[in-house]
């Protein structure tokens, strides 16, 4: 027989007959456990990490912003006192936790203008925390970089203001 010939429908054994239910209702299986998993997880906070890190015994609220030149101003949210400043090339980790803060606000359109919380644990940990959508960044696991850049602001009293010289 040449391949060009056809064969005769009822001489053919490669035919598939019926419906495989088999897998069918494997796949539905698998299906309807994954919405149960997804379903028990969302009810139970399934999955959740959550972190302990005790009550603040010291906490300040802070404001930031962006000042001339790219340098980004911080100030006590009470008093409006300026706390330090930081030009190009200095508090990086500052001006980058500044960013990623504003940017979460800036997705949920909420208030920038809106003080963040820098908070201190009883067990030493320093948290910097968005009170309008309540994200935080722990500052400890980024290392001594990001605590040292914090928590001088924490303690520090209003800067000098800059004195002019008249000629």
């Amino acid at each position: 027989m040449e391949m060009n010939e056809k064969i005769p429908e009822d001489q053919r054994t490669d035919k598939i007959e019926g419906v495989h239910k088999l897998p069918l209702f494997a796949a539905a299986g698998v299906v309807i456990l994954t919405l149960f998993v997804v379903i028990g997880a969302q009810l139970s906070d399934g999955g959740k990490v959550s972190r302990v890190v005790g009550e603040p015994v010291e906490e300040r609220a802070l404001l930031f912003r962006d000042g001339s030149q790219g340098i980004v101003l911080v100030h006590d949210a009470n008093s409006k006192a300026l706390l330090a400043s930081f030009g190009r090339g200095e508090g990086a980790f500052v001006r980058q936790s500044m960013r990623a803060l504003i940017h979460n606000r800036r997705i949920r359109k909420q208030d920038l203008s809106a003080p963040y919380a820098l908070q201190k644990a009883e067990n030493g940990q320093l948290t910097l925390m968005d009170p309008e959508n309540g994200k935080s960044i722990g500052l400890n696991a980024f290392g001594k970089v990001a605590t040292g850049s914090f928590a001088p602001l924490l303690t520090a009293t209003a800067m000098p203001k800059p004195t002019t010289t008249g000629g």
